[in-house]
């Protein structure tokens, strides 16, 4: 037996064994969900819409696999991604699919026109925002606390239909959410480009920015 050839497969085995834990959906879903802070993991089953049990059968092949972390408090488990490095596997893996899979671009496309009201309209880039504008979070309250574009303004997608008079009217307005794989902010955009708003989606979200440490997120770790 070659013992060199022998240790070279059992280094592309753990290799393997790391990237094959992203290799599902849901865990796909879930890393994405973990890189807007922590969460428990009935939260998570429940933003998922997976069930509870499965939910932490992946989560636990994650962990396995080192790229997720737990706290214990009392009798909830609560996850969180093991660093930032993680975010930007998950983003890299992410970018490559849409630069070489034509048929994820188009099932993006559909999914995301869709939130615009058929229509592809136009987003803009994070290095593009400029203090002129107003920035809103979408997300939820909790992944807002949890870390945020400095100087954003938390207005969760539910709560914005009453909560539109807080926006200007003679300003633009940029709007983001989980990433650029989440459709909250272009129908947060939507409905306020119906209420005479000069709203943008982001095309990114948090989970990019972690990913590429191109803004600080405080409280994100």
């Amino acid at each position: 037996m070659d013992l060199g050839n022998t240790a070279k497969a059992e280094v592309f085995d753990a290799l393997a064994g790391v990237v094959k834990a992203l290799a599902s959906p849901r865990r796909l879903e879930l890393v994405e969900l973990l890189a807007q802070g922590e969460h428990p993991v009935e939260e998570l089953a429940r933003l998922s819409g997976m069930a509870l049990t499965t939910t932490s059968a992946h989560l636990q092949t994650l962990k396995q696999a080192g790229l997720v972390r737990t706290r214990r408090e009392r009798t909830t488990i609560h996850y969180r991604l093991a660093g930032d490095d993680v975010a930007e596997l998950y983003v890299a893996a992410k970018r490559v699919a849409l630069a070489r899979s034509g048929q994820l671009r188009d099932t993006l496309a559909d999914y995301l026109v869709a939130a615009d009201g058929g229509s592809a309209a136009a987003t803009i880039r994070p290095a593009a925002v400029t203090s002129a504008m107003t920035v809103v979070d979408v997300r939820p309250a909790n992944e807002f606390a949890a870390g945020h574009f400095p100087g954003a303004l938390s207005i969760p997608l539910d709560d914005l239909p009453s909560r539109l008079h807080e926006l200007p009217t003679d300003a633009p307005v940029v709007v983001y959410c989980r990433g650029e794989l989440c459709r909250s902010a272009r129908e947060a955009a939507h409905l306020m480009r119906g209420h005479g708003i000069d709203a943008t989606a982001m095309d990114e979200g948090v989970v990019e920015w972690r990913a590429d440490k191109a803004v600080r997120l405080d409280g994100v770790a």
